[in-house]
């Protein structure tokens, strides 16, 4: 227990404030028929800019709060065994979120109405509805078993405490543990905080999907985006190492296909897993292609 010697700290009340927020989440959510975001990024913006993104009609939403999520978000869309992502996930037991708390005795999350808008017996601290950044289906790499994990993302300077008296990342490391304990002992999930450091956010990787799922919809007959596949794993598998322009100069002269419309390509195979490049290095800005031993996989 984190406070076991500290005074008992005092919890806030679910009211029907709190019940009203869920049953209103609720009633959204079986409008809409399918998972939808508990907050959206009209409502809140953090560390970066919050935005809102949905590929297509029949797509999942997904809210982002920060540049970072919006980074990790694009690249879980891009790795294979990644699937049914959730953002801005809700845990609407709050009673059990609140007893996490008082056992870890730290203070629970809340919002305080106006005064004079709410009645009495409503009034003073609520308890809000805590959210969970990510949360996703993935197929092991190693047993092919399915699994499900919750995933935070913060930035270095939102959890790491210099000199002892920032309350802000005081609370934030606060409101972390208690969706640790919620998703690993009360949920019985993996859980993860990950930070800008990890893998995922890897500034090169995240660009180079960015491009590539700019040219995801090119409408290419098949026998022509065969064709183009070839010429790319020939000079690919070649002794010779190319930059992306010279790569793509060299296979629209075989195809005697315009340069441009070469280079949308070699990203369209890229998305769709026609070709595996090491997306680590800058190949936009003048780097080498180089083979990737294996598709990009989610894993810890």
């Amino acid at each position: 227990m984190k406070n076991e010697s500290s005074p008992k700290i005092k919890q806030p009340t679910v009211t029907e404030l709190t019940e009203n927020k869920i049953d209103d989440y609720v009633t959204r959510r079986e409008f809409e028929g399918k998972y939808i975001p508990y907050k959206t990024a009209r409502q809140f913006s953090s560390n970066g800019n919050a935005s809102t993104e949905q590929l297509s009609q029949d797509a999942q939403r997904h809210e982002y709060f920060s540049d970072m999520e919006r980074h990790f978000g694009l690249t879980l869309s891009y790795l294979k065994n990644v699937s049914k992502v959730k953002t801005q996930y809700p845990l609407i037991d709050v009673d059990t979120t609140l007893a996490v708390a008082t056992r870890l005795n730290i203070a629970h999350p809340r919002f305080a109405p106006k005064r004079g808008l709410v009645k009495d017996a409503n009034q003073g601290y609520q308890a809000s509805i805590m959210t969970t950044d990510f949360y996703f289906q993935y197929v092991d790499i190693m047993t092919g078993e399915i699994k499900k994990i919750a995933v935070s993302l913060k930035y270095n300077d939102e959890i790491l405490i210099v000199d002892g008296g920032d309350t802000v990342i005081g609370r934030t490391r606060d409101k972390l543990q208690i969706e640790q304990v919620y998703w690993e002992y009360e949920k019985q999930q993996e859980y993860r905080l990950i930070t800008c450091s990890h893998w995922t956010l890897s500034p090169n990787l995240v660009k180079n999907i960015a491009i590539a799922r700019r040219h995801r919809d090119l409408d290419i007959p098949h026998i022509i985006l065969k064709s183009f596949q070839v010429h790319f794993l020939e000079s690919l598998t070649g002794r010779k190492r190319h930059r992306l322009a010279d790569l793509v100069f060299l296979v629209s002269k075989k195809m005697t296909i315009s340069f441009e419309k070469t280079y949308g390509v070699f990203w369209y195979l890229i998305w769709h897993k026609g070709l595996q490049v090491d997306l680590f290095r800058p190949l936009a800005d003048a780097s080498f292609v180089f083979n990737a031993k294996e598709d990009y996989a989610w894993e810890w």
